[in-house]
């Protein structure tokens, strides 16, 4: 009699441990119906499991753009434009392999905007009735204003200062100038629309400054 017993009890658990992890693999895929049926029939099991890793990152919809807009303080008419985080890319690409100096600074410049646009939205989200019906400038301006007295926020904003600096001393455009930052998130055309000619790349301003003269 025993060995029907554990026969039976093997089948049992070799069946729990594929639906486990049947289940584990449903759940770390990005949205699918299989997934939506288990979390909506099976609420207790994502909590009693703690399945919060992901097979498959979901691709990018959007990449940051960090714009320095620098005009002359005498003519205010004349301004020259500046993107940053597309041309540090390109400079990886052009001195690869030996592009140690150009990874340091990718990744700091760019973990610090991703970092500042955060915090603005995380503000951005914040609940502002009393501006209810505003256009989504407004509400960023807000954002920004109510971000500033962040801590982390001004050394964010501090480090890309410092780089503004560093690149506009390079290309000889320290002297008389006042520079305006913005950062903007401009999306990415998706696979099925690589053939679509009239296909736009929305760009939405997420964070600007005012125009500082260089010091």
């Amino acid at each position: 009699m025993k060995y029907p017993f554990f026969r039976i009890l093997s089948y049992t658990v070799i069946l729990v441990f594929f639906l486990y992890w049947t289940s584990i693999f449903i759940l770390s895929l990005p949205s699918i119906n299989a997934k939506t049926t288990i979390t909506r029939h099976f609420p207790r099991f994502r909590v009693l499991f703690q399945n919060s890793w992901k097979l498959f990152t979901p691709p990018f919809t959007f990449n940051d753009r960090l714009y320095f807009i620098v005009r002359d303080q005498h003519n205010p008419n004349r301004a020259d434009t500046l993107e940053v985080l597309e041309d540090i890319a390109l400079q990886k690409q052009r001195k690869a392999p030996f592009n140690q100096r150009e990874n340091i600074i990718d990744h700091s410049v760019n973990n610090t905007v991703t970092k500042l646009t955060g915090i603005i939205w995380l503000h951005k989200k914040m609940p502002s009735g009393d501006i209810a019906g505003s256009s989504d400038t407004a509400y960023i301006s807000r954002a920004i204003a109510e971000a500033s007295g962040d801590k982390n926020y001004q050394i964010y904003l501090g480090t890309l200062n410092n780089y503004c600096k560093k690149v506009l001393k390079e290309k000889n455009m320290d002297t008389g100038r006042e520079v305006k930052m913005i950062i903007t998130q401009k999306t990415i055309r998706p696979f099925n629309e690589m053939s679509n000619n009239a296909f736009l790349q929305k760009e939405t301003v997420v964070f600007e400054t005012p125009y500082n003269l260089l010091r």
